[in-house]
Order: structure tokens, then sequence, then C-alpha cells
């Protein structure tokens, strides 16, 4: 299928309806050739004929490569600024996580674990949560929406199975996996990747990208193309040189590798930080033996002196969460990782500083505090007392401007019942000795 013929094919669909567009802009090769055909194909209709809404939507996962994040938030706003210039209706739309679901809040905040390929916690929370929301916004706006994909049948085997599963006879369009209301639309899914790149490097953007800063960025075999991830079987995006840089996932990681191999030696540290992540993900030392819904269970079993056993997965103990002390070293370490890269990347940010705030509040909630301002800071452990009293007021604290303060009385109850036991197990170790 040729360019003419797909731009033929998207304005047909266009004119079909009025269901708004939403076009899935990840900044890899298959999204921007997506983008830039629909593009062109608003372009080259008259004004009049321009009936509804294109929304072009990027994912800031808060935690990419920062050459490719900084790259993708350049080239998002090259976008927009265009189309508005040349007054079609395209508007791009930069999702984050909400600050509760971000990668740093919920590994140092909360204390879970580096994600593996059991536990995956991230996906969902920084990409797919984000889109969703947003597309359950438009449904319930306009009843229905079209999702445009750069995805290929000729990607992998899996890939054209999985879009041959949900497609509707007689149509274009597939069901969405699983929000009603929305479908998918993937207008180059019968190109093979030459026919992605001999478009793309013989038709420079609209917006003013000759694409060659893109080629370059995937010179090497083993560089893959970055998904707009849709669900949770897209594959974790450490596969890609364009994806997060603190991917646990996979095994051998290419966001940051790639980008080192290429001289940007400033990189190494993350690559570290990253690579410590998986060792301490796995370390005992470093967790709690036991997970939070067991906390009650064990200090019940301490005070009658029972053996609680682990929870287990594949014949092995699931441990509890990070320890306070090394969600504290994992905070200091990052931040002094960000502020030596900001040597060579003055703007750089590796964490936001609403993610430190949540992480303190979160930390409190746990009995504990760090003033992270404070270069000779030291992990704060309080007596039992001050800490029960501490955290019951950052709770009240934290869901004082809530309309409905729901789950408070929880929040307590639990707080007020494991500070309850734990005196318990104490008073009964002190009668033994």
């Amino acid at each position: 299928m040729n360019p003419e013929t797909i731009l033929a094919e998207l304005e047909k669909q266009y004119k079909a309806d009025k269901r708004p567009w939403v076009v899935g802009f990840s900044g890899g090769k298959d999204s921007t050739c997506t983008l830039q055909l629909v593009y062109n194909m608003l372009l080259s209709m008259p004004s009049s004929e321009r009936t509804k809404p294109v929304y072009v939507l990027s994912s800031d996962t808060m935690v990419e490569a920062p050459v490719v994040g900084i790259r993708q938030k350049n080239v998002c706003k090259m976008i927009s600024d265009t189309a508005e210039k040349d007054g079609i209706p395209l508007y791009v739309e930069m999702l984050r996580p909400d600050i509760t679901d971000t990668f740093w809040v919920n590994m140092i905040g909360r204390g879970y674990p580096a994600p593996n390929r059991w536990f995956r916690w991230c996906t969902d929370r920084l990409k797919i949560k984000p889109m969703n929301k947003y597309i359950c916004t438009r449904i319930s706006q306009n009843g229905e929406v079209i999702i445009l994909l750069g995805a290929r049948k000729s990607e992998s085997a899996s890939r054209s199975q999985t879009m041959a599963k949900h497609e509707i006879k007689n149509s274009k369009l597939r069901k969405h996996t699983n929000i009603d209301g929305a479908f998918v639309y993937t207008p180059i899914e019968d190109l093979d990747e030459s026919e992605v790149w001999d478009y793309l490097m013989s038709n420079s953007s609209p917006w003013g990208d000759d694409n060659k800063t893109l080629k370059s960025m995937y010179h090497k075999k083993n560089d893959e193309e970055v998904a707009f991830i849709l669900d949770e079987s897209s594959p974790p995006s450490g596969h890609s040189r364009f994806g997060c840089w603190c991917c646990t996932v996979v095994e051998k990681d290419r966001a940051i590798q790639s980008l080192i191999e290429d001289g940007h030696f400033e990189y190494i540290p993350l690559k570290q930080f990253r690579d410590e992540l998986k060792i301490m993900r796995d370390d005992p030392k470093c967790r709690e033996p036991y997970r939070k819904n067991q906390r009650i269970d064990k200090f019940v079993a301490d005070y009658t002196d029972k053996h609680l056993d682990h929870d287990t997965h594949r014949n092995h103990a699931v441990l509890g969460p990070f320890t306070l002390e090394t969600r504290h070293y994992l905070l200091k370490k990052l931040l002094g990782i960000q502020e030596d890269l900001r040597k060579y990347i003055p703007d750089v940010e590796l964490i936001s500083p609403e993610e430190i705030r949540a992480i303190e509040y979160l930390w409190m909630y746990d009995g504990g505090v760090v003033n992270v301002n404070d270069d000779s800071t030291k992990f704060q452990e309080k007596d039992d007392l001050e800490k029960l009293l501490g955290r019951l007021l950052t709770i009240e604290d934290d869901m004082s401007d809530l309309s409905k303060r729901v789950g408070i009385y929880k929040k307590l109850e639990t707080v007020i019942q494991e500070y309850t036991m734990n005196q318990m197990v104490s008073t009964n170790e002190g009668k033994d000795q």
C-alpha cells in the first residue's frame, strides 16, 4: 500500500462520522509516520471539511531516558505550534501519571520493589491509566472515539494475531480491548519497516523535522520500536532505547546502554543506579520480611509465639516493601545523580519536587521522616508513641481537603491497630526477659 492510498483512506474515514480521533504518538518511527499522514491529510483538505478534532496523545512517564524525553517534549511543542499556525484542528496532549502513581512515589515512597516480569506494577500506572482516563473523558463528551495507532502486522506474529482478533467485519476499525466506546484504527498496518522509512526519509514532517535525527536513533539492529501502550500485553519499554531508563523488567537495558555506547558517558551513573535497583530488589536486607497486608498477622503470631509463614510465589518467599532505610538511600542517591547530570543537561529532572513532597508524606505514614533538603540528613527514627502521633496527624492533614474524606477512619484504625499490636508484642517480650 502506497502513501497516496493511505491518505485517501484516512480522508474517507475522517469524513465518515463525527467521532473525534485520538492519535497515539510515542515518538518512534511508526507513530511518527502515522501522525505525518494524518497531519498531511488534514492540511490537504479545505478548512470547511475539517469538521472534527484530532487529539495527539504523548505519554510522559517521567522516567524516560533524559535525552529522549527532552526531544519528545520539543517535538510535541513543534507539532502544536505548527498546527495552530496552519489552522488545523489538531491538538497535542502530553499525559502524565497522577502524582500518586509515578515510579518514584511508588518505589521510594511506598517501598514497592523494583518491577520484574511477575510484578510489573509500572506499566499500568505510568502509561495505561493516564491514557484510559483521557479516552474515557472524551467518550463521556462525545459518545465514542477512534484511536489511531502506528501498529503494523509485520512487526511480529503475535501483533498480527492480536490485530486480527479484534477486527470488525467490513470495517477498518477494531474494538478496543477493554474500553467500551473506543475503536482502534491502524492506517499503516500493511506497511513493512522499509516502507515506513522510505516515507519518512522522502517526506519531512509538516512541523519542520526532516526525520534524520529519528533515523539516527534506530541505527543499531537491536534497537526496537517504542510502542504506544494500550494494555498489559505490550512489551516492557526497557527493550527499546526510547524506553524508561530505570526499567528493571528486562534483563538487558537498551534505553541508557545505547546512549552510553553513542558517547553519552554522563549517563553511566543512571545505568549503575538501574543495575543496583535490580540487585536490591532481590536482597532480603533491603526489604521488609513481610508484606504490608501481613503486618497484623505477624504481630499476632509474635504475641502468641506462633510461626507465620511467608506468602510464596514460585516456591520463593514473597518479601515486603523496601525498608525505610533503603528508600532513604535510594532518594539520596537519585538526587545526587540528578545534581551531577545537571552539569551536562541543566534542565534535566529525574525526580520532581512534587514527587519528593509526596514521598515525604508516605514516609510519615510509615513512621519516619527525612529532610531531603539537608545534605547531612540521617534517617530519623522516633519512639513508638511519637511515631504513632506523627502518623495520625499526617493522615488527618493529608485528607483534610478531601470533600468526603473517604477511607480516613480505616487508615486511622489500621495505624492504631498496628501500634497496639506492636506494644503487646514488646510487652510480651519484656516479660519473657
